[in-house]
C-alpha cells in the first residue's frame, strides 16, 4: 500500500518538460479480461499525449516499459486500480496497486500526478468525503474574513508562492495550465503574473500538482476530494 513517505518521494521529481508519466488503470477481475489491458494502457497514454499539455512528449520507452509491465504483472492486480509512474529521463519507474477503485486517467507532467493517491490515504467513502469537504469548506470560508484562508485559484497561489499553506484543499482529477516565473519561481496563471520575472516565464502543466508539490514541501498538509465545492481553498498557517 501507498504511504506518505513514498508520496513525498514522488512528488520532489521535477523535469523542465512535461515528461513524467502518471497513469492509473484498472485490472479487470474476469482473467479473460486481462489480455485486453495492455492496449487499455496504450490507449490512456495516447490520449494524454494528445491532450493538454501533453505536446507529444511521450517518450517512446515509457510508453513500452509500461506496456511491459501490464502485460507481464496485470495478473497480479485483479479488481484493482494500479498506480504507474515512469520518467526514463529521471530513472523513475514505480507501480502502487491501489487498496480502492479510483477513476481511470493517464497523465503527463514536469511532476508526478499524485492528487489521486493521496485521495486513496483517505479512505472515505464517497458520501462521507463529500461531508468531510463541505465541513471544511465552511471552516475555511468561517476563517478568510480573518485572514486565515484562502478561496479560489489566485488567492491559493499568492499563498503557496508565500510558503504560508497549512491545509490545501483540491479536487482529485483535472488540470489548470500556467506559468512559472524564470527567476524567482512563483506560481501564476498569466506569462506576466510575477514583478520579479527577468527571464522568460515557464510553462507548467498542472498549477494545482506544482501547487500541492510544494505544499508538501513545506510541511503542510493536503486532502484532495471528489467533486470539491470549490476549486481549491486553503487553510494559512498563523503568522
Amino acid at each position: 500500500m501507498i504511504t506518505r513517505a513514498e508520496i513525498g518521494k514522488l512528488v520532489v521529481l521535477h523535469t523542465v518538460e512535461p515528461t513524467v508519466l502518471s497513469l492509473y488503470l484498472r485490472v479487470p477481475r474476469d482473467p479473460a479480461e486481462l489480455r485486453a489491458l495492455p492496449a487499455r494502457s496504450l490507449e490512456l497514454m495516447a490520449a494524454a499525449a494528445t491532450g493538454p499539455g501533453g505536446a507529444g512528449l511521450l517518450r517512446e520507452e515509457n510508453r513500452a516499459a509500461v506496456r511491459a509491465d501490464v502485460a507481464a504483472h496485470g495478473g497480479d492486480w485483479p479488481g484493482r486500480t494500479v498506480a504507474i509512474f515512469a520518467c526514463a529521463d529521471a530513472g523513475l519507474f514505480e507501480t502502487y496497486p491501489l487498496a480502492c477503485d479510483l477513476p481511470e486517467r493517464a497523465v503527463l507532467g514536469t511532476r508526478p500526478h499524485v492528487r489521486p493517491l493521496l485521495a486513496s490515504l483517505q479512505r472515505y467513502p464517497a458520501d462521507v468525503a463529500d461531508r468531510h469537504a463541505q465541513r471544511l469548506a465552511a471552516e475555511i470560508l468561517r476563517a478568510a474574513p480573518a485572514g486565515l484562508a484562502a478561496i479560489g485559484l489566485a488567492e491559493c497561489l499568492a499563498a503557496v508562492n508565500a510558503h504560508a499553506v497549512e491545509l490545501l484543499v483540491v479536487p482529485d482529477d483535472g488540470l489548470v495550465p500556467g506559468y512559472a516565473c524564470g527567476r524567482c519561481g512563483a506560481l501564476a496563471t498569466a506569462r506576466d503574473g510575477c514583478p520579479d520575472w527577468g527571464t522568460a516565464p515557464q510553462p507548467v502543466p498542472d498549477l494545482i500538482e506544482e501547487m500541492v508539490a510544494r505544499t508538501l514541501e513545506d510541511d503542510g498538509e493536503i486532502l484532495a476530494v471528489r467533486d470539491a465545492p470549490f476549486q481549491v481553498a486553503a487553510r494559512l498557517r498563523f503568522r
